[in-house]
């Protein structure tokens, strides 16, 4: 009886050591565990910290090219100057950086759609750029009306619709996620897509030929800097008064440095021939061969970490200003679309 009690005694002890063996190896497991996360945590703060660095020092490099090219020449500015390649990517410690510059003078501004009571005219000129825009790039009449009516109601100060096909607060409050319209400027050019109307395809479609400059409600435009392959800008902006065929043709024959002034502009024979013609719909204000307004898209890798920031920068009196800084933006890849 003694020897079987000793047995019991021992294969208690046993499965109590066991048992505590078990614990400890599962505790220790949990805190490897746990450990592996913070590491990474860390690791991963660092590099988004770094990342962020290497973009400010970007930024800070193009402010200083826009700065030195706009003072060689004289504020002109055209697709001949260093700011207007891809530059990039380069090496740096732990990664690469790269980046590109648009002049937001050679998109539509879409904040000129702001409504100004005191200013009709100018606000009916800009419906009519936009829907010059539109018609270019072949949307049909019905999507270009509903996005020009929702858009000027996201950006007008009232709550009341601007046309029967427009959006306010309401439709917006109504939704399963609701919200408000901004009814002011827009600050990014992404602000876009919580518009009515311009769901995925249309924002892509639009992307490369609008832009936003921050708390500007006018669009001038610098035909030095619009893309050869970005005739509907032209086409936009004189509001169809100078078609397609001759928007390509003006853009083949600018001069590869561009023009020197807009009265060297104003003797092209496209533009010759508008003046000549009286048309009403033809305009050279706001037609500029200067720019202020730039945006960055800089792409960083560091370590495994993707980063990429947009920086707005305006360049006047002789210095450098940031205006907006986001981060995101990732390139639109057609490849990725469906997926």
């Amino acid at each position: 009886m003694r020897q079987l009690s000793l047995c019991r005694q021992t294969g208690v002890a046993l499965i109590t050591v066991l048992l505590v063996i078990a614990m400890v190896t599962v505790l220790a497991t949990r805190m490897s565990g746990h450990l592996q996360v913070q590491i990474a945590r860390v690791g991963a703060s660092d590099s988004a910290e770094q990342a962020y660095w290497h973009w400010l020092s970007a930024e800070a490099l193009v402010r200083q090219v826009l700065l030195a090219e706009h003072e060689e020449s004289e504020g002109r500015t055209h697709l001949q100057q260093g700011w207007a390649t891809q530059q990039g990517p380069f090496p740096v410690r732990g990664g690469m950086i790269g980046g590109k510059v648009r002049d937001l003078h050679a998109c539509f501004n879409v904040n000129s759609l702001l409504k100004n009571p005191n200013e009709t005219a100018k606000f009916s000129e800009s419906v009519e750029r936009f829907q010059a825009l539109l018609n270019a790039l072949e949307f049909d009449e019905y999507t270009a009306r509903l996005l020009t009516a929702t858009l000027v109601d996201w950006l007008d100060a009232d709550d009341d619709l601007h046309e029967s096909m427009g959006a306010e607060s309401a439709d917006y409050e109504s939704l399963p996620q609701p919200y408000q319209a901004a009814n002011q400027s827009l600050a990014h050019i992404s602000e876009l897509r919580q518009i009515r109307g311009f769901n995925a395809e249309v924002y892509h479609r639009l992307r490369p030929y609008v832009c936003v400059i921050p708390e500007l409600n006018e669009w001038p435009l610098n035909l030095n800097t619009v893309a050869a392959d970005q005739p509907e800008i032209i086409v936009a902006f004189f509001r169809g008064a100078v078609d397609m065929t001759a928007a390509e043709n003006l853009l083949a024959d600018r001069p590869s440095d561009g023009w020197e002034s807009v009265d060297a502009i104003r003797q092209e024979p496209t533009f010759q021939a508008l003046a000549e013609g009286g048309t009403n719909t033809f305009s050279m204000d706001g037609i500029t061969v200067s720019s202020e307004y730039f945006e960055l898209n800089a792409q960083v890798q560091y370590g495994d970490l993707e980063f990429y920031g947009t920086s707005q920068i305006r360049i006047a009196g002789g210095r450098g200003y940031i205006l907006h800084r986001s981060r995101g933006g990732y390139e639109y890849d057609e490849r990725t679309v469906d997926n």
